[in-house]
């Protein structure tokens, strides 16, 4: 079976946003800006480009195994994947947590556990706290477990769920249901255990909700591009603005209290499930009319295609994996005290320094490695399961 795929030319520009609400809501909070009004409770929240790009794996990763399921090709190369992800995010990852290490001073009093956990990426499964200007990593640990379980979290979705030959997508949509149910509980009963006792709430189980929203839509997507049809959510993606007119609702209600304090108080129950669920409903909305609909029609989706939003999302890994060596930088070099103030300054001084920094880091260092992908025993064997000519994977 032959078919034209998607090229997604909008989901860069997803990466870009993410990366940049990460390094401002840093910035908001070490300088104590989320205290004030609803500017802070905004910058407060901007931790929700976490959701984007939980949201944003869950669908580019998982989209090849509904994909040679719906063509009825073989199961993509799992050696291949785990290769290809550590080429990714590791050799970057490596270099920031060495220098960290080394150069930051809180760091001073690093223990040999310190270095072999933040270098296997299992600090979170530690109570020590995260070593300074690699706090925002907890987030990394997450979605590298989240690959670790995604060949198998396919599987599941997948086993006794094909009608004819291919997905029976409600079947996978009421699996996925029940695990993000699980993923809710886990968070409302883990996120009341104190931060300083252990990291159980940014553990994977509470973020389920946001992987599998990027899933579910990877299912659909494979589904529509093999047997292309009218469908509900492809007419709902068509409007763009009230897609996301909705889903800034929906975030606008996470940023007031009911979702929780602005400060690493411990939340109650309720208020971590509910701040999941609402990151959930936000981010499944701002990415439908990206991965649906029209790819480039009207001026939003041709912006977001275009060579600049394509830059930013190129770096935005180096963006995310340095700003906090370099908001603690500026911090030090300026002689600012934490929580004074001066959020300008510290966000805008981040941002120079980190941006730059991360482009020779992507083109002269992070690209360069990725052209060992398809090395002899990690080559890939599974090229149907490309999207053809997607210009993001």
């Amino acid at each position: 079976m032959s078919f034209q795929d998607r090229s997604f030319p909008t989901l860069n520009a997803v990466r870009a946003a993410g990366a940049i609400m990460v390094v401002l809501t840093h910035a908001a909070f070490n300088t104590g800006q989320i205290n004030h009004g609803w500017t802070g409770a905004v910058l407060s929240r901007l931790d929700f480009g976490v959701t984007l790009f939980f949201v944003l794996s869950g669908f580019l990763l998982s989209r090849p195994y509904f994909l040679t399921r719906e063509l009825g090709r073989d199961w993509p190369s799992t050696r291949h994947f785990y290769w290809k992800r550590a080429l990714r995010i590791l050799p970057i990852y490596w270099v920031v947590v060495v220098v960290a290490l080394l150069i930051d001073p809180e760091n001073d009093d690093a223990t040999w556990q310190d270095w072999l956990s933040h270098l296997t990426l299992t600090q979170l499964y530690r109570h020590d706290l995260l070593a300074s200007s690699l706090t925002q990593m907890w987030s990394l640990c997450t979605e590298v477990a989240f690959y670790l379980l995604l060949p198998v979290l396919c599987h599941l979705l997948l086993r006794g769920a094909m009608r004819d030959g291919r997905p029976h997508l409600p079947a996978i949509y009421r699996r996925a249901a029940v695990l993000s149910v699980l993923g809710i509980g886990w968070q409302a009963v883990v996120a009341q255990v104190p931060g300083h006792e252990g990291h159980y709430a940014q553990w994977l189980p509470g973020y389920l909700p946001w992987f599998l929203v990027g899933v579910c839509y990877a299912a659909l997507s494979a589904s529509l591009a093999t047997r292309p049809r009218e469908h509900p959510i492809e007419r709902l993606a068509r409007d763009l603005p009230g897609c996301w007119i909705l889903a800034t609702a929906v975030f606008a209600i996470a940023c007031t209290p009911i979702a929780g304090p602005r400060l690493l108080l411990t939340p109650t129950g309720w208020e971590a499930a509910l701040k999941v669920v609402l990151y959930t409903v936000a981010g499944a909305f701002y990415l439908l009319p990206l991965v649906f609909g029209p790819e480039r029609e009207g001026r939003a989706r041709a912006q977001l295609s275009g060579p600049i939003p394509l830059w930013l999302g190129d770096i935005s890994y180096g963006v995310f994996a340095l700003h906090m060596i370099f908001l603690n930088l500026v911090f030090r070099v300026l002689d600012i005290d934490i929580f004074t103030g001066h959020f300008i300054t510290v966000a805008l001084g981040t941002l120079l320094l980190t941006v730059p920094v991360a482009t020779l880091s992507f083109y002269w260092f992070e690209r360069p490695i990725m052209r060992a992908k398809n090395v002899r025993f990690f080559a890939r064997m599974d090229a149907g399961a490309r999207p053809v000519g997607a210009t993001v994977e």
